[in-house]
């Protein structure tokens, strides 16, 4: 081997370690910082009683979905990123694209709702003149794990069912094939369009009535 190709060699093993030991400090980094941001986000709400509201749980309930959110993509990015094997076992390829879909799906579809929730609870506030945050705790207990059941009865019965599949992918993004037309827009409606539509009709009749 002459010597200009051991130095190319040499250069590029340099290289490797550097860009490598550069990507783990911004990992390190992103990591750190999230968990940053997510201490003073609970120090807030925790020692600031004015932030303190019944009027305020949907807000807190969509920044908290966020957060778990932005949780599950560090996770990922973590697991992406620092994995060494070429090969992962089977199982381990599956867990970690079920726990992707099914995650992102849920806390997607579930922030759509919540902003609904939001929306429904302004209206009644705006248009009937209504203290709904005042009603009965079972009741508002209730409306909660409506909200965060709905969500993942529809993205986990397909998935049993077999009415939707997985497209997996090692180094990439899993996603969510469906089988057939009909799930598909099922899917669209319920998860988009629906909630999507309801909220533009609540927010302009709250603004027509204003």
């Amino acid at each position: 081997m002459d010597t200009m190709t051991i130095e190319t060699l040499q250069t590029s093993h340099v290289l490797v370690l550097f860009y490598g030991h550069k990507m783990l400090l911004t990992i390190g980094k992103l990591d750190f910082m999230f968990a940053l941001f997510l201490y003073l986000s609970m120090h807030q709400l925790i020692f600031c009683s004015s932030l303190r509201q019944k009027s305020l749980q949907w807000i807190y309930a969509y920044i908290i979905t966020d957060h778990l959110l932005l949780a599950r993509f560090f996770l990922l990015y973590t697991v992406h990123a620092q994995s060494t094997n070429c090969q992962p076992s089977r199982a381990w390829v599956l867990f970690i694209c079920y726990f992707q879909v099914i995650i992102d799906n849920y806390f997607n579809i579930s922030e759509v709702y919540i902003l609904l929730a939001l929306n429904l609870f302004r209206y009644a506030q705006i248009v009937q003149n209504q203290n709904v945050y005042e009603a009965p705790t079972s009741l508002m207990i209730a409306s909660r794990l409506s909200l965060y059941l709905i969500p993942l009865v529809a993205v986990v019965i397909p998935l049993i069912a077999g009415w939707n599949c997985i497209k997996e992918s090692i180094r990439g993004s899993c996603s969510i094939l469906c089988t057939n037309i009909y799930i598909e827009i099922f899917n669209l409606i319920f998860a988009f369009a629906s909630p999507i539509l309801l909220n533009i009709w609540v927010i302009c009749a709250c603004v027509h009535h204003i």
